[in-house]
């Protein structure tokens, strides 16, 4: 790329050559008038063609793991036509594509401790010249029990022609790609056969080449190396590999696993979630790497408390709502209070009033507070009864005027007219939420069941006196119509959630009752995680992000955006039981199990792709990751993702 500037004064008719940095400039006269060659020949001065180069043209560089600054010399050469060459490093503007991995001063480029390419370009008198600098981070690291001395046992090494004595990597999922802020993951991988020790070795063409030694079968990557190496290959294919070595120095490798590290964060959030396992509210912050007990002084919401799974928090992370004493679902309200750091009690649960999911408005400090939130029958279970959402005041619970009710009544007869789990929109002018047919087939709980469940949406305004005016509701995922239908089998779609962006809604899609059919009955453990684009309603169940694993069981549910979007990717997060590493699987599982589940509940994320997310219909999902900071000895259910508020201890 060349530039140059223009007087304001002199104009001139300049000519650049794009194969060298070569500007040629004749004078023009103030008047604009172009110059024939009879007057250049009358005295006419022509400014000589000027060149630039940088030496070298291309750098490479070793960057190692020490913090010691790698460099190298670099200078910039002008040349005008009839005159020797001259060094006009000192002279020249400097400029590096890429600061946050190199720079250039007194004659000399010198690397910032990451790996990665970048161009240099010199500017002198209007003309740039260009050179190409890649720098190669490049190490190793050598884990608590092990020194240089594995090194040179693995050097002595054997290879194993025997693949079956391998080891084979278990975590990371092949294809996970992670936000550039995420803290250090864990790599885990198989023992293969009477392996003792090993290597693990990050890599990216031209830019990473790290290896990092332990006798373990898991590595919890070190807070510098991974940032240095994320850095480096940022929104680059980073290959992961093991080698493993015996007693008698056979060298068996894994197969690669590739991840990506984005430029795409995740920002200041919070995602609140239902530690089932210890009857108690968690507020994790990924980035941060809390995990603090949900601050409140709400003698209900003490650890040990019947369950509470039904819980939602606004978009603002102010408002929370819950359902206390199992499935009595005495429904509360917390709002957070700055002053104290804590959510306080604003609508006490108590058996009058029973309410499960709710959804605040988003747009309340020019509207009104106002929450949407489920409200059953008290009926027995698997008995005749319905479902409906009411609009209230979060604060008191007091009525909010609206026309929900009668809106609902044009839900088609076939999808069903019981309405449940709704999310309101991040702009606050629409709702979705679950709808079914309540008088063809009985649920075990209403409020927390469903069966044969549709995805619908419903436009929404605040009016002037204070009410709310729901539109025509609009079915934007199907299910099978109930009657004639097995409920046991047939498509049932819940909990919605809507995008940061509106655009797009993520549900959980299972295979019958959700989640218990009776009291007696199995979990469904069916559940895998979808979306529906509402432009066009086309759905897209994501097989690679959330997929519901090879025996389908993994129980993928509660899926929750993170409030942010990304440039490339946006965020979601939800409960599952698939596998972690060898750390969690079904075989080790050490929570409390109920009917028929496999391993505890923890809580993974998938990027999406915007562009996919957009249009067409390919899955935009990525390989999940696993949230780093859980607890593998507890269970997490119901989380939900949203805007910070809380500061965690330091």
């Amino acid at each position: 790329m060349l530039r140059f500037t223009r007087s304001l004064l002199l104009l001139t008719s300049c000519f650049v050559s794009s194969a060298v940095a070569v500007i040629s400039c004749a004078d023009t006269g103030g008047t604009g008038s172009t110059t024939t060659p009879a007057e250049e020949d009358a005295g006419n001065d022509a400014a000589a063609a000027l060149t630039l180069r940088i030496e070298p043209a291309t750098t490479s560089l070793v960057v190692g793991l020490d913090n010691v600054a790698a460099t190298s010399p670099i200078a910039a050469y002008a040349k005008r036509d009839g005159e020797a060459e001259k060094d006009v490093t000192s002279v020249v503007l400097w400029e590096v594509d890429n600061t946050n991995i190199a720079d250039v001063a007194n004659g000399m480029v010198r690397s910032r401790g990451f790996g990665g390419k970048t161009k240099i370009r010199a500017t002198y008198e209007g003309v740039t010249a260009e050179a190409e600098v890649t720098l190669t981070l490049s190490g190793k690291s050598f884990l608590p029990g092990t020194d240089e001395t594995l090194q040179t046992s693995f050097d002595m090494a054997t290879k194993d022609p025997d693949m079956a004595n391998a080891p084979a990597l278990e975590y990371p999922e092949d294809g996970a790609v992670l936000p550039s802020n995420l803290p250090p993951i864990e790599a885990q991988w198989s023992q293969g056969n009477a392996n003792t020790a090993y290597r693990v070795h990050l890599s990216s063409p031209d830019v990473v080449d790290v290896w990092l030694f332990t006798t373990n079968r898991e590595l919890l990557f070190p807070a510098d190396i991974w940032k240095k190496v994320g850095t480096s290959a940022l929104d680059e294919p980073l290959s992961i590999t093991v080698e493993a070595i015996d007693a008698n120095n056979n060298l068996r490798s894994s197969a690669p696993r590739t991840i990506t590290i984005t430029a795409d964060g995740i920002d200041e959030s919070s995602i609140y979630v239902w530690q089932s396992s210890t009857g108690s509210f968690r507020v994790l912050d990924i980035i941060k790497g809390i995990d603090i007990p949900l601050p409140t002084n709400v003698p209900q919401l003490s650890p040990g408390q019947p369950c509470s799974g039904c819980h939602r928090i606004s978009r603002d992370g102010k408002r929370f709502s819950y359902s206390y004493n199992g499935g009595d679902f005495n429904f509360g309200t917390l709002a957070y209070d700055e002053a104290q750091k804590l959510y306080v009690a604003k609508v006490g649960p108590s058996p009058a009033l029973r309410g499960t999911y709710a959804s605040f408005n988003p747009v309340e400090a020019t509207t009104r507070p106002a929450m949407l939130f489920t409200v059953p029958d008290t009926v027995p279970q698997n008995t005749a009864g319905t479902v409906r959402l009411l609009l209230t005041d979060p604060d008191t619970n007091a009525p909010i005027p609206s026309n929900f009710a009668d809106m609902a009544l044009q839900i088609p007869a076939t999808t069903g007219r019981a309405t449940l789990m709704p999310d309101w929109s991040p702009a606050g002018d629409f709702v979705v939420f679950t709808a079914y047919d309540s008088d063809v087939n009985y649920v075990r709980l209403l409020g927390d069941d469903t069966v044969l469940g549709s995805i619908v949406e419903m436009s929404v305004k605040h009016q002037a006196d204070g009410s709310f005016q729901f539109g025509a509701p609009k079915v934007l995922v199907t299910a099978p119509p109930a009657a004639g239908s097995n409920p046991d089998t047939a498509e049932n779609n819940v909990l919605p959630s809507v995008s940061p962006d509106g655009a797009t809604v993520a549900f959980t899609r299972a295979n019958g009752w959700w989640s218990i059919k009776t009291q007696q009955s199995l979990i469904n453990l069916s559940g895998r995680i979808a979306v529906v684009r509402r432009s066009d309603s086309q759905v897209m169940e994501l097989a690679r992000g959330a997929s519901n694993g090879p025996d389908g069981v993994w129980s993928s549910t509660w899926p929750q955006w993170a409030p942010t979007v990304g440039k490339k990717y946006v965020w979601l997060a939800y409960a599952s039981e698939r596998p972690y590493g060898h750390r969690l699987t079904p075989q080790n599982s050490t929570c409390s199990l109920v009917q028929g589940q496999k391993q505890c509940k923890q809580l993974w994320i998938t990027a999406l792709d915007r562009t996919k997310l957009g249009s067409g219909m390919e899955d935009p999902s990525q390989s999940a990751f696993w949230i780093p900071g859980q607890s593998i000895n507890a269970q997490y259910v119901s989380p939900q993702w949203t805007v910070a508020v809380i500061n965690g201890p330091k």
